[in-house]
């Protein structure tokens, strides 16, 4: 495994780490030889101590591994001690390897190592392993847009900033109609003035071409996106502070976000109308509407007595049966403001839904806040009444999350272990229990238990996951527009995951789930698209309900 992961490294290497990195593989053939007995039968050899070559040697080799490398190459070092290894050093070269990678990223490290880890190495590999997660956001599904990273970290948007409306008992809303939401309209835009046009495919975002994207999020009224160098940027719609630049203006193109500025942004989230950003070493912001306590930044819990009974504000805030409460003040951020509740934690994970959030940390614990009355908090105790400050899902203390997704009103958790758990409104099936009814604590989806699935994404009523062992792709809940990409009709819905079979030979690596469209990246590359593709800005009535899943071609657009 070390000779393997050494020779894999060195095409990457300068002229003298080449060097470096030949000699240790040739060195290690020599401690290894392969030899035979005259039967032609393998002869087990004791090995020579790996250790006994110069550490910073071995570290400087290893720290060009990847994570998963680096675990397989210590745990061959322990098989071939077969158990008579030398006295170890303070540090293995694989542990050094990771603390030198993680310190020159400028991840967070613990000063101990946290209570329930077994070992410095497997701690290491999964900060590493949450760091890299939450950059590889190379998609995102809005409710009327979509954002999407080619393979060079350009960023290209589609979709359309016209107002659509899907829910027809829902009343019409101008606020629906975005002008600025695809980041191709120069200068400041005032959303409700005039009609906006523009509807467009996958098209480059000029403003950000010079940069490479790392990360990308599509809300309902805007977008967000972080460059490499940990910069913020937002556009669309600014109201209630939205776009996080101190006032109420929309803009057409991605504008820095100041109030960041000398920030190292790793992740960002946007929901209906607040959004979420944290920092590479686990601090966490948040800024937009605080309607119902969705920013987190323990205002005061708004009791059911300042609720009336109400259907929303037209922008589509609650579709689930019951409606949703209207607030008799409006309250927002305007300005990024950090989450002091979370400031112990170092958030690796973040989420925001219609008007909830939630966020996982580096020891795989989730907290939630914000609305509550569907249960998508995942707090039982908490169900009565939005909550202003974080609260830990104590439910999942004991499973170590890995990813997190907010839909509309539900929630969705994926674990080190590859389970998948729900919980929130159910009305629509997006819970994938087999029934219509909410949870208001996460339960296991246990038609996924063999699946063992490394991602999840809420879309509004629909969810989807992503297997691990050969990047399938798993549907369910509602289905109208085709946006299961089952196959079987418009308005096909499933109780249970369903496999997406259209994709059967395609290793997926990450998927998004949008109001009314999905969309998956292949390992390759490729991007693929199902469900409502006006919000990859086809107008085309034959292409606007795609059932199963269509290649995008994004290079003919750039």
């Amino acid at each position: 495994a070390a000779v393997s992961a050494v020779r894999a490294c060195a095409a990457g290497f300068g002229p003298d780490e080449a060097f470096t990195a030949r000699g240790l593989a040739d060195h290690l053939h020599a401690m290894f030889p392969r030899r035979r007995s005259s039967d032609g039968t393998p002869v087990r050899m004791l090995p020579m101590g790996l250790l006994d070559l110069p550490l910073e040697l071995i570290s400087l080799v290893l720290a060009r591994c990847d994570a998963k490398t680096l675990c397989r190459v210590a745990a061959s070092c322990r098989l071939l001690g077969l158990g008579v290894p030398p006295p170890p050093p303070p540090r293995s070269p694989v542990e050094e390897a990771l603390r030198a990678r993680a310190e020159a990223g400028g991840w967070w490290i613990p000063a101990s190592l946290p209570e329930g880890e077994s070992s410095w190495l497997s701690m290491l590999a999964w900060v590493e392993t949450a760091v890299e997660r939450r950059g590889r956001a190379s998609t995102s599904a809005g409710a009327h847009h979509s954002l999407l990273l080619d393979s060079r970290g350009a960023l290209l948007s589609a979709g359309t900033e016209r107002p659509r409306n899907h829910f027809a008992h829902l009343p019409a809303s101008p606020a629906d109609g975005t002008p600025g939401l695809l980041g191709h309209t120069q200068g400041v835009v005032a959303p409700g003035v005039g009609a906006p046009t523009l509807v467009t495919p996958p098209r480059a975002v000029a403003a950000l071409c010079a940069r490479p994207v790392v990360a990308v999020s599509a809300g309902r009224h805007h977008s967000l996106a972080v460059t490499a160098d940990g910069a913020a940027y937002s556009w669309g719609n600014g109201r209630e502070g939205l776009l996080g630049h101190g006032d109420e203006a929309s803009t057409g193109v991605p504008r820095l976000i100041e109030a960041l500025r000398g920030v190292r942004v790793g992740a960002v989230a946007a929901g209906r109308m607040h959004s979420l950003a944290a920092s590479r070493e686990g601090l966490l912001w948040s800024w937009g509407q605080n309607t119902y306590e969705q920013l987190g930044l323990g205002d005061g819990d708004a009791g059911q007595e300042n609720l009336a009974p109400g259907t929303g504000d037209g922008t589509g805030a609650a579709t689930c049966v019951g409606g949703h409460a209207a607030p008799s003040a409006r309250r927002c951020v305007r300005s990024p403001s950090q989450v002091s509740a979370l400031s112990a934690e170092k958030v690796t994970l973040l989420a925001a839904g219609g008007d909830h959030s939630a966020a996982g940390t580096a020891v795989g614990r989730v907290y939630t806040w914000g609305w509550a009355a569907q249960g998508q908090l995942g707090r039982p105790a908490d169900k009565n009444s939005p909550r202003s400050v974080p609260g830990l899902v104590a439910a999942l203390s004991d499973s170590r999350v890995t990813d997190l997704s907010c839909g509309a009103c539900h929630t969705l958790a994926c674990t080190a272990r590859g389970e998948v758990f729900s919980w929130g409104c159910g009305t629509n099936g997006e819970l994938g229990h087999g029934d219509s009814f909410n949870r208001h604590s996460p339960e296991l989806i246990e038609a996924l238990v063999t699946v063992h699935a490394c991602a999840v994404a809420a879309g509004e009523h629909h969810s989807v996951a992503l297997s691990a062992a050969d990047g399938a792709v798993f549907a369910w809940g509602h289905g109208r527009g085709g946006r299961l990409g089952l196959g079987n009709g418009e308005e096909g819905s499933a109780l249970l995951p369903q496999r997406v079979s259209a994709l059967s030979g395609v290793a997926i690596a990450s998927v998004a789930a949008g109001a009314s469209h999905t969309l998956a990246v292949s390992a390759a590359g490729r991007h693929y698209a199902w469900g409502s593709l006006d919000a990859l800005g086809y107008e085309n009535e034959e292409l606007r309900n795609q059932p199963t899943p269509a290649e995008l071609q994004l290079s003919e657009q750039l």
